[in-house]
């Protein structure tokens, strides 16, 4: 007796290269460790850690943890019930969403701990159902207040030998349960329970989590199997993985479909999906990092797939289910890919910058078979079949290559100048663009002889053009494009053209024919051109109107193709842009394109539709390119509304007292798709009629005015071209306490109480004004005499030594005469002069001088009597007027002047003093034979002129 068992093989995927993208602490995730995955009605993310809850609105993350309500950060399941509500469990309990808060719910006071990777269903009538602690409960919020019942284990199920172990759970719409119960599985209906173990096919395991997929098919995942239950069958089909990919301990499993319905599951290393008869695994090979296992999967509202990671974070699958990328790790040889081309037995011919390679149908690989040709690792610029199926390729070195299928080599026929592309027409023909021109040869001759083609010489095409691209028209007229120049060949004749857009030539970079017999032309400074071939020549002159679309603004164009749908597509050097007739789409990298730079002739339309991609980065694969278009709904929302450090909801009008402070609305998109090409758009009714626009979802009005206003918003997506619903709040700024009517009717009679009391007042206090007034004016009076005369004063005075300055002396000394002449009195006029003063200033310095005249003139000023005027004549010079004294009686005072100088130093710092004398020259006015001012100075000047000649320090008179 023999045992047949089938091995349920895994296979590496197809296509190799998964377009990921990782969010970590860098985006916000603080913590890296994650543990379950939910997305809720508005769009937003939920994401659960080991440390802490977070939101994602595709942008950013914000942390939610004890604050919150949640006192054990680390998160053990989410889940989004039928109306809409978020619950959280972990080891503290089950939580519910309320606001900005977690309420936790009670049974009889006590927690209900929910353990890692558990699982929660919601019926129509807003119950949840969940295990907790080995018991399955059913929680409704009807009534405001949480009402739990335990449906399993009961009284009724006890005898029943219910195994005490509950562990993953499943309901089903007519609200029957699956659950991991022991060992094996238990399925609860009727209020009966069936055991499914070994006998019905249930290998003994933890089963954790189950699935229906849409063929009715009942998939359960345990710790080490997998198994699924045929639709009415009563055995379970063991589906688990060959090779022991489910041996980890510990590792929270799930299973689930993807938006194709085909069935996926985290295996220890990898990512595994069924398809039909074996798993498709993804791992590292395929560029999937997952550390610690992939712990949650989850689609977004636009249909992304996420993946949680233990260790690396969010992991976002670009493009998942409809872009394949392909690069040196899946056998090619070269990352650069620059044509492409499938054969009639299925097999895709690809070249690039270092050879050609095969895809064989089913082949996870490129092969390729080079060795037996010398210099193949050239760049393959073109690709084509013949009419009879045969494989041509050329290079940019100028080989001309054959495909022999049976000995699965390539042949070098010719050898030509450098080849940009080929084209094969309808007749057996193939075209050759090249450096230096065309050449064409017969495909189909048992000879192949490669010529120039007939009929050019008559068209004056200057030697040397380069022609770079060309393509066949429906009617069968080829086109060839070099940079500023058309040619057409119709089979017979040839015509070459002109290409004139708004008077000037453009530089033509790529062409592609259309199904009404036009041209599409890719430009690098004009855009994307079209001609109407058959309407639009005048004098041998094309005319071209521009194509407009916005996603091509300011990229360069590389290729062009319209494929059989009549779309166009356009490779640049930031994505491909795609025109379905009706809108333009921009895709990169964020899409899951394998790179934003196209290359070569980028575009290879299947038999099947699909389009295959080259770049400088490997081969992009879009096996539905109808699904570029789908719809996906663009929305915006107030996430958060913020002033003065208080918050305030978005969902309702709001009414806010005036303040100083800014008022700030953040916005938000819940969209995952083309996020870098995100713009808000908004503005403020009443304030402004303009809108504003800015890729930062963050505004800011400060100190608004009083008044009603209506905050008006959307968002567009440029590389998309879709544009939100407008959408607007409601806004009242009241006035401040000091600005409302009560207030000014308040003020109002406060004033006019004022104004009666402080008339009243007036009356009083009018007379004591009016005497004050008085008293003032005469101080005021008596102040302003004292002041003209300190003015007067001040004017006659020298500013650095006080003393009476040269004009002050003059005026002295002219009445001190007037008066001496009048009654016959003396007068004694001494000129005295510092001796040495050019020394001091240059020895000490001219703080030092100014010292020595302050001093001078306070110990003259001391000396004198209080009738007698010292000032300052000039420099070092000073004037002395002694009224009513002769030599005889005044030569005392003249000696003591003289004394006065020169008997102590001067002091002109804290550590230094000098010693100073002076020399006097001095003169007698007798009334008798009186003498002007002039005469008395000359004089005086001469005798102190004496003094100075016999020595200085002395007095020299006038006799």
């Amino acid at each position: 007796m023999f045992v047949l068992t089938l091995a349920i093989w895994v296979v590496p995927a197809r296509s190799q290269q998964i377009p990921l993208r990782y969010y970590t602490q860098l985006d916000g995730l603080s913590n890296l460790s994650v543990t379950a995955m939910a997305s809720d009605a508005d769009g937003y993310m939920w994401v659960g850690t080991e440390n802490g809850l977070f939101r994602c609105n595709g942008a950013e993350f914000r942390r939610y943890a004890q604050e919150q309500g949640l006192p054990d950060p680390f998160i053990a399941a989410l889940y989004v019930d039928e109306q809409r509500r978020l619950w959280v469990g972990n080891n503290e309990g089950l939580f519910l969403k309320q606001g900005e808060r977690f309420v936790p719910m009670l049974h009889n006071g006590k927690k209900l701990p929910i353990a890692p990777g558990q699982k929660f269903y919601s019926s129509p009538d807003g119950s949840l159902y969940f295990i907790s602690q080995q018991h399955l409960y059913a929680l409704n919020m009807a009534s405001g207040q949480p009402q739990l019942q335990v449906i399993l284990p009961n009284q009724q199920h006890l005898a029943q030998a219910t195994p005490d172990t509950l562990y993953g759970l499943y309901r089903e719409k007519n609200g029957d349960f699956w659950l991991g119960c022991g060992s094996s599985i238990c399925q609860y209906s009727g209020n009966q329970i069936h055991v499914w173990d070994a006998a019905q096919g249930v290998p003994g395991d933890q089963w954790l989590s189950f699935h229906r997929d849409n063929s009715g098919q009942l998939w359960a995942r345990g710790e080490q199997h997998i198994v699924v239950l045929q639709a009415s069958e009563k055995h379970f089909t063991d589906r688990t993985p060959h090779g022991d990919i489910l041996h980890k301990k510990g590792l929270v499993t799930w299973i689930s479909a993807d938006a194709e319905g085909r069935i996926l599951s985290n295996a220890d290393q990898s990512l595994i999906r069924w398809n039909k008869d074996h798993w498709d695994n993804f791992d590292r090979k395929n560029g999937l990092r997952i550390a610690g296992g992939l712990t949650a999967l989850l689609y977004d509202k636009d249909g992304g797939m996420w993946l949680g990671s233990r260790g690396l974070g969010l992991i976002k699958w670009l493009g998942s289910g409809n872009w394949e990328s392909w690069t040196m790790a899946q056998g090619m040889p070269d990352d650069v890919a620059l044509s492409m081309v499938r054969d009639k037995d299925g097999v895709l011919h690809i070249g690039t910058r270092s050879g050609p390679a095969q895809l064989r149908p089913g082949q996870r690989q490129f092969s390729s078979m080079n060795a037996r040709l010398e210099k193949l690792d050239h760049q393959w610029s073109g690709m084509v079949v013949d009419n009879s199926g045969v494989v041509w390729g050329s290079t940019y070195f100028g080989q001309l290559m054959r495909f022999d299928a049976k000995a699965r080599v390539y042949q070098q026929l010719a050898s030509l100048p450098q080849i940009f592309r080929m084209l094969p027409d309808r007749q057996g023909n193939i075209w050759l663009a090249t450096i230096e021109g065309l050449f064409v040869f017969d495909a189909s001759a048992s000879k192949i002889n490669v010529v120039r083609p007939a009929g050019l010489d008559g068209l004056q095409i200057p030697k040397g053009v380069n022609f770079r691209d060309l393509c066949l028209s429906p009617n069968g007229n080829i086109w060839f494009m070099a940079r500023d120049q058309l040619l057409r060949f119709d089979g017979k004749n040839w015509a070459t053209f002109e290409v004139r857009y708004n008077g000037q030539s453009p530089y033509m970079s790529a062409i592609s024919c259309t199904v009404e017999n036009d041209l599409w032309l890719g430009t690098r400074h004009a855009g994307l051109l079209r001609a109407t071939a058959s309407a639009s020549v005048n004098n041998g002159v094309l005319q071209l109107r521009q194509q407009e679309s916005p996603v091509l603004k300011n990229k360069i164009i590389f290729s062009l193709l319209e494929d059989s749908r009549g779309w166009l597509w356009a490779g640049t050097d930031a994505g491909i842009a795609v025109w379905n007739k009706k809108q333009w789409r921009l895709f990169n990298q964020s899409n899951g394109f394998v790179w934003n730079e196209t290359n070569g002739h980028s575009f290879y339309e299947d038999s099947d539709a699909a389009m295959w991609v080259a770049t400088s980065n490997g081969i992009s694969h879009i096996l539905k390119p109808e699904n570029l278009f789908k719809e996906h709904e663009l929305n915006t929302l107030i996430e958060s509304i913020h002033r003065d450090g208080n918050s305030y909801a978005s969902d309702k009008p709001l009414a806010l007292t005036w303040s100083p402070q800014p008022l700030e609305l953040v916005l938000a998109s819940l969209n995952f798709r083309n996020r870098s090409a995100l713009e808000f758009h908004y503005r403020l009714s009443g304030l402004e009629e303009n809108w504003s626009s800015s890729t930062t979802p963050k505004v800011r009005y400060t100190a608004l005015e009083p008044g009603s206003y209506r905050f008006e918003y959307f968002v567009s997506n440029a590389d998309a071209q879709q544009t939100s619903a407008v959408k607007s709040l409601e806004l009242i700024i009241q006035p401040p306490w000091w600005r409302t009517i009560w207030f000014y009717t308040l003020l109002a009679t406060a004033m006019l109480m004022l104004v009666f009391t402080l008339h009243r007042y007036r009356l009083r206090k009018l007379t004591e004004l009016q005497a004050r007034t008085e008293a003032i004016v005469r101080e005021r009076t008596r102040e302003l005499e004292i002041s003209r005369e300190e003015l007067k004063v001040r004017a006659l005075r020298d500013g650095l030594t006080s003393a009476w300055n040269r004009s002050a002396m003059l005026e002295m000394l002219d009445m001190e005469l007037g008066k001496a002449q009048r009654q016959q009195t003396p007068l004694l006029l001494a000129l005295l002069d510092l001796d040495h003063f050019k020394r001091i200033n240059d020895t000490y310095g001219h703080p030092a001088g100014d010292a020595v005249l302050v001093e001078v003139v306070r110990r003259l000023n001391a000396t004198v009597r209080q009738s007698d005027a010292v000032g300052r004549y000039g420099g070092e010079e000073f004037l002395i007027i002694i009224p009513g004294l002769d030599v005889a009686h005044g030569k005392g005072l003249i000696e003591r002047l003289l004394k006065s100088v020169r008997e102590k130093e001067i002091i002109i710092s804290e550590h230094q003093s000098i010693a100073v004398t002076s020399s006097f020259g001095v003169i007698a006015f007798d009334p008798q034979h009186p003498m002007t001012a002039a005469e008395l100075i000359s004089h005086a000047d001469q005798a102190l002129y004496r003094s100075k000649q016999q020595g200085r320090n002395r007095v020299e008179y006038v006799e």
